[in-house]
């Protein structure tokens, strides 16, 4: 694509691409010579410029090999006996997370507050654009604890600091395409070797995290893509075997069990008005977890200029009902749309659960399935705080209005969000039925900063609490 400008379509003359040669572009405009008209104000400018400046390349911590994203002339590499070609390169990469922040209950003061820390640690290598080993650790959480310093705590000491240094492996994989390992069995692509796998330690989402939404999952899976079915546009089909690392969902906490093994078929489906997800998980336990079938359909389409996403998943026990084990269904809407003539977002989303529902796996740190529903109902992942209304879904109906803005170019959104839950069943308990207003403000700094301030007031109707929690986030991504 050209970058400069010297009337392009008249002149017609080769333009360098600025995005890829910054030098270039500006010695061979630095003679262009720009005579004064008074055409049309209409007419394609002489004046030589570029379609875009592109910042320089931030590098990240470790890079060894081609560089990641970079431009230049790529290395030889070596040939496997398969015929694949290699060309390794390593980078190290994370984040670092830190906190301030507090709830408290304000007709008591009980609550806390504390400053936790999160950070996130990869290595990558890259084989080929398709192959590659990942690992992972996160140093100061382990088991649903963080390193944290806590100032105010019901039961506590006036002031502690909690250390959760650990060096333990959270994210350990290899994946790839068995058709660019083994090329030299297809080599005009047209058998329909688009088999892509993973093996190892590895987190998991299905269903928008609704059905699973594991962070560590030791599990093996195969994906058969771009399949052409009939009418469809594409189809996409994953088995997956997991037999270890598996965290039970519950109410009263999400829980690793080691006697846990799962089975799961994962399908995807591209038609021409909407994708279609059908999802189904068989979970072995022991006799405390139980074992059972978890299942969603999930339809993710158009309805004119606005934007809708309808989800059903259900569980259902195979023999004894546990706490992790239970039948139940939940039904998820998120309906959103952009006000004409801006790039603003304005939702609704909506839920109602029967039974007891219960996710295939959840990681400790998300909380159950209704983090989707909006930002009341979403764990922080970091320390304590949890979601400001209780986002599990046992015999209740709810949902939220927002409105998400953006300004400085994207750089900075602010969200309001207004959200209900109600419980479904009569006698109703603390914590069932929940009416709550929040707010959200994100922004950019520099390259690698993110800086976001939350608050959110809720009130629990039955036990007549007024709750209030603020905090302040410094993400840096390096």
């Amino acid at each position: 694509m050209s970058a400069c400008l010297p009337a392009l379509l008249a002149a017609g003359s080769a333009a360098p691409a600025y995005t890829q040669e910054p030098d270039r572009f500006l010695e061979e405009c630095a003679g262009t010579e720009v005579e004064e008209t008074h055409e049309d104000e209409s007419r394609l400018s002489d004046e030589c410029r570029p379609l875009a400046i592109v910042p320089e390349r931030p590098a990240p911590v470790i890079e060894l090999g081609g560089p990641f994203l970079g431009t230049g002339t790529l290395g030889g590499g070596f040939t496997l006996p398969t015929g694949a070609v290699w060309q390794p390169s390593f980078l190290v990469y994370g984040t670092l997370l830190t906190a301030v922040q507090s709830r408290e209950v304000q007709q008591t003061g009980a609550g806390f507050s504390e400053i936790p820390a999160r950070a996130n640690l990869f290595g990558n290598l890259f084989l080929t654009p398709t192959e590659r080993v990942v690992i992972g650790i996160r140093p100061l959480d382990q088991n649903g604890s963080f390193t944290a310093y806590t100032f105010r705590a019901p039961g506590s000491a006036p002031e502690e600091f909690n250390s959760e240094l650990n060096t333990t492996i959270r994210t350990l994989f290899f994946e790839g395409d068995l058709g660019e390992i083994f090329p030299n069995l297809d080599r005009d692509d047209s058998r329909g070797f688009d088999l892509y796998f993973s093996v190892g330690r590895q987190p998991l989402a299905f269903q928008d995290g609704l059905l699973i939404n594991e962070d560590m999952m030791d599990m093996v899976g195969l994906t058969r893509a771009n399949l052409k079915i009939g009418g469809l546009i594409n189809t996409r089909v994953t088995g997956i075997f997991a037999w270890g690392g598996i965290t039970r969902h519950s109410v009263s906490g999400n829980q690793n069990d080691d006697s846990a093994k799962m089975f799961g078929l994962l399908t995807e489906i591209d038609t021409w008005g909407s994708t279609i997800e059908l999802d189904v998980l068989y979970v072995t336990g022991d006799a405390v977890s139980g074992k059972g079938i978890h299942g969603g359909i999930g339809v993710t389409g158009r309805l004119g200029r606005f934007n809708n996403t309808l989800r059903v998943l259900g569980s259902a026990p195979i023999g004894d009902v546990t706490q992790f084990n239970s039948s139940g269904v939940l039904i998820h809407e998120q309906f959103s749309w952009t006000p004409h003539g801006g790039v603003n977002l304005a939702y609704i989303t909506a839920y109602a659960g029967i039974g007891q529902f219960r996710s295939a796996a959840r990681g400790p740190l998300v909380g159950g399935p209704l983090g989707r529903t909006g930002i009341l109902w979403a764990s922080a992942g970091l320390g304590r705080f949890g979601a400001p209304i209780r986002n599990q879904s046992d015999d209740s109906f709810g949902g939220a209005v927002g409105y998400q803005m953006f300004f400085d170019r994207t750089r900075k959104q602010l969200i309001l969000e207004a959200g209900a839950r109600k419980g479904s069943q009569g006698g109703g308990m603390a914590g069932t039925d929940l009416v709550g207003l929040g707010a959200r403000y994100q922004m950019a700094m520099a390259r690698n900063w993110v800086l976001t301030f939350a608050a959110a007031r809720t009130r629990d109707l039955i036990a007549d609490l007024d709750v209030t929690s603020v905090r302040a986030e410094l993400l840096l991504k390096f």
